[in-house]
């Protein structure tokens, strides 16, 4: 198994985190993602060095598109 661990500083990851708790509880084949907001981490397990991009670059580009929207009406 591969494993990447994320953890974020600001408040505004912890809010966007708890955003995507439920999409981390969806089954996807050979991944199991853990969302803790509280303490603002995302944890990745895949069974292969490309699932665990794929999974990595899903995860940063929601957390992305969160962002460039918050921004925007803020």
């Amino acid at each position: 198994m591969k494993k990447a661990c994320l953890t974020f500083s600001d408040d505004y990851s912890k809010k966007s985190l708890d955003a995507m708790v439920p999409e981390s509880q969806e089954e996807m084949k050979g991944v199991e993602v853990k969302i803790s907001s509280d303490t603002s981490r995302i944890e990745i397990d895949a069974q292969d060095t490309i699932t665990l991009r794929a999974a990595l670059n899903s995860y940063l580009r929601w957390l992305n598109v969160s962002k460039e929207i918050t921004d925007k009406y803020e």
